[in-house]
């Protein structure tokens, strides 16, 4: 079959919506389809166009073996709403561009947030005749009503309808979590027969169990710690000032440290949070290319991820904790959700409330304490991510889902080209 992509992040951009759509196109085209991918200029997390990227209105390039179509985008990664509804829109019009290199794909698969990218890929969904898939990363506007970053009931109002709109449109609507795909069924009103299920995977192959990389607990100054990664977007959701209040508690633990390892929105307020504090234990690291993060995991004990206490947050699978448990790292999770379920069944790390310090604290010591409960919490979350979460199955099991849908005649007719539907 052949796909389009059209997505507002894409790889060399770092972030969990990066790594599923860089790995979905690549396994993809491994699994003998035609990818072609529509992306914005890169600009995340830091809201400005990256340096070989700037300048330039259109760009075609390939990636790992994908071709990419990348059109100019209004860089912003603002809180303020007339900057991040622009930064939308700019890539909802721009992209259109795409319209004659796309050719005449059998599907196109939109990720939303945003969820207005979802008129542009149902414009050309249906210019091309084209089954449409959308793909919900993140309930929009739920999310955006629960963060309070918006307020207005109009806007909300209006984003809703369009939700409900774009669902009814969509042939399939994938999503990322089981909770997401619970309430589009039960709440958003979407057929069963319509929802698609592709979680977060990991590639098994790169992230793996290795030695400790001794040149970086040099250059970090790290030798003889125990240290705990936070590893992703430095963002509003994940409540990150919890991580400085432990490292605080902490601070008389000289073989302990903390690394803030990424970029986002409140990385510098954190930044001088740590400051004032005066903690020595705590480093903040830019971000790596994803080749490189399996050094960083061969030298960290434990594996921090967080989210605030929030409703939408029932539903999250932070994408960070499956590189650290496939690495062999145990998972500290501070949250509610699947992940809790998914770390706690699995035995692969400790799980705490959200937003809690002393949880928190308790757990860190106790995996720096115990290097032999560190390992075995590591194997357990590795042979989880053999079992359940390599690309290669996801992927498989996904289409799969797809192409069973009696619904969708082309998608058949044109998957039976490779042999996909007998």
């Amino acid at each position: 079959m052949k796909f389009v992509l059209l997505t507002q992040c894409y790889p060399p951009e770092i972030g969990g919506a990066q790594v599923l759509l860089g790995s979905l196109a690549t396994e993809l085209m491994r699994q003998d389809h035609e990818v072609k991918v529509v992306a914005a200029l890169p600009n995340y997390p830091t809201g400005k166009i990256f340096k070989d990227y700037q300048g330039r209105f259109v760009v075609r390039e390939e990636i790992d073996g994908v071709p990419v179509f990348r059109t100019w985008i209004y860089a912003a990664q603002s809180a303020r709403l007339l900057p991040r509804l622009a930064n939308y829109f700019s890539f909802c019009l721009s992209s259109l561009l795409s319209f004659r290199w796309i050719g005449n794909p059998d599907v196109i698969f939109v990720d939303s947030p945003p969820l207005f990218l979802g008129l542009t890929a149902l414009l050309l969904a249906r210019l091309k005749g084209a089954a449409l898939v959308m793909n919900v990363s993140d309930l929009w506007p739920d999310a955006v009503a629960d963060s309070g970053l918006v307020r207005s009931g109009l806007l909300l109002s209006i984003a809703g309808k369009l939700e409900k709109i774009l669902y009814k449109a969509a042939d399939f609507v994938s999503s990322v979590t089981e909770g997401i795909c619970k309430i589009l069924l039960e709440k958003k009103g979407v057929p069963r027969n319509k929802i698609l299920f592709l979680p977060i995977g990991v590639d098994t192959s790169l992230f793996q169990p290795r030695p400790p990389d001794e040149s970086l607990l040099d250059l970090w100054k790290l030798n003889g710690k125990s240290v705990f990664t936070y590893a992703g977007r430095i963002g509003h959701s994940q409540g990150l000032s919890l991580v400085l209040k432990v490292a605080d508690r902490l601070r008389h633990r000289k073989d302990i440290a903390f690394v803030f390892l990424g970029d986002g929105p409140v990385k510098e307020d954190l930044r001088a949070e740590s400051a004032k504090l005066g903690l020595t234990n705590v480093l903040f690291v830019d971000p790596v290319p994803l080749s490189e993060m399996p050094r960083w995991w061969s030298i960290t004990r434990g594996a921090l991820v967080t989210l605030k206490d929030q409703p939408i947050h029932l539903s999250a699978r932070p994408s960070k904790s499956l590189p650290a448990m496939s690495s062999g790292v145990p998972v500290v999770f501070s949250g509610l959700g699947e992940m809790q379920r998914i770390i706690s069944d699995a035995n692969a790390g400790m799980v705490v409330p959200p937003e809690q310090v002393e949880p928190l604290v308790e757990h860190i010591v106790r995996l720096a304490d115990d290097p032999v409960l560190a390992r075995e919490l590591g194997e357990s979350g590795r042979r989880l991510c053999e079992r359940e979460f390599s690309w290669g199955k996801i992927v498989q099991k996904w289409l799969g889902d797809m192409l069973l849908h009696p619904t969708e005649r082309h998608i058949r007719e044109a998957s039976s080209s490779v042999g996909l539907v007998k």
